[in-house]
């Protein structure tokens, strides 16, 4: 038991001196008092313009100034003419005038010489639209059938045919108007407008009453006289054609 006492105040004894030392006192901490450091910015990179152009010298134009010039008018007196009356100067004949043409004198020209100036086109009206029509049929069937085969040929492009088919019919009605404005149509169609002209007429003159086809007749007349280039003729047949 005296054993743990004095060990027990061993080392409370050892604590006590090591403490000690703790209250010595202790020389400050040194202080530094040089300048603070400077903390500089990274300089910019320093761009270098770009060189100027070089300059061209202007050139220098010399002027001479330009000597002065006088110039001398002679005024030129009017020359009185005479031979004229009551104020009429006399005129001069062509041949003692020369005709001045920027500032060369043109060769004379004779009295005498014709100059060709050509005429002008005479105006040529447009042809009138033509409708023919298609005659009454005769009351002979030998005709009608002649007719109908005239129309088939005349279809079909064969006029010389067609023609020939109505001259038969026409033998047999000499005095049928009908067929002689057919044969003016086929004229037409072999571009013989004189002879349509005159089988219209004598169809026309043998309508009698069918004012009807004697009014077609004259038409298909004026349009022949168009043909023809006889266009005052052919306005007095269309006048003609209107009183049906």
């Amino acid at each position: 038991m005296m054993q743990k006492h004095f060990i027990i105040l061993f080392v409370l004894s050892g604590l006590l001196s090591g403490c000690a030392g703790l209250y010595v006192q202790q020389y400050p901490a040194p202080v530094y008092t040089g300048p603070a450091p400077v903390y500089r910015q990274p300089r910019a990179p320093v761009v270098q313009p770009p060189p100027a152009p070089a300059q061209i010298p202007e050139p220098t134009v010399k002027t001479t100034p330009i000597p002065e010039f006088n110039q001398q008018v002679t005024p030129i007196e009017p020359t009185p003419m005479t031979g004229g009356t009551d104020g009429v100067l006399p005129s001069l004949p062509e041949a003692d005038v020369p005709a001045v043409a920027g500032g060369v004198e043109a060769p004379p020209v004779s009295p005498g010489a014709a100059v060709n100036v050509p005429a002008p086109e005479a105006f040529v009206p447009a042809p009138t639209p033509f409708q023919p029509i298609e005659p009454s049929a005769s009351s002979s069937p030998a005709v009608g059938a002649l007719v109908t085969a005239a129309n088939q040929s005349s279809r079909l492009g064969n006029l010389d045919s067609a023609i020939a088919t109505i001259e038969r019919a026409r033998n047999i009605e000499p005095n049928n108007a009908g067929l002689y404005y057919k044969l003016a149509l086929l004229r037409l169609k072999q571009s013989k407008p004189k002879q349509a002209e005159e089988l219209a007429k004598k169809a026309a003159l043998l309508a009698g009453g069918d004012r009807y086809l004697k009014k077609h007749s004259w038409l298909l007349i004026a349009h022949a006289r168009e043909l023809q280039k006889d266009f005052p003729g052919a306005k007095a047949a269309r006048d003609k054609a209107a009183g049906f």
